[in-house]
């Protein structure tokens, strides 16, 4: 399985007719809006396109998820606990 999608493959699987369902506005600094431009140039996508795959390579990746929580949990009892199920992860 391609970790890196076009949008409308993507949407396709989750059954939503070819549409995104959720938007949400980030603010980055400009050392970073300059990386992820480079990155999103060289992978042929836009920067949305980019930003959508690193946070779901992010949110479904077990390492990710630990390493996050072990350095910004605060609150133990909201710590989620990732369960891989037929190369899926759950939490």
């Amino acid at each position: 399985m391609s970790l890196l999608k076009n949008r409308s493959e993507a949407a396709k699987e989750r059954n939503l007719g070819g549409k995104r369902c959720v938007r949400f506005s980030i603010s980055i600094n400009n050392e970073y809006d300059r990386k992820l431009s480079r990155l999103a140039t060289s992978c042929g996508m836009t920067k949305s396109e980019m930003s959508d795959q690193l946070l779901r390579i992010a949110l479904d990746s077990p390492n990710v998820l630990d390493w996050l929580q072990q350095k910004f949990n605060k609150v133990e009892e909201y710590k989620v606990r990732p369960t891989v199920i037929n190369n899926k992860v759950y939490y």
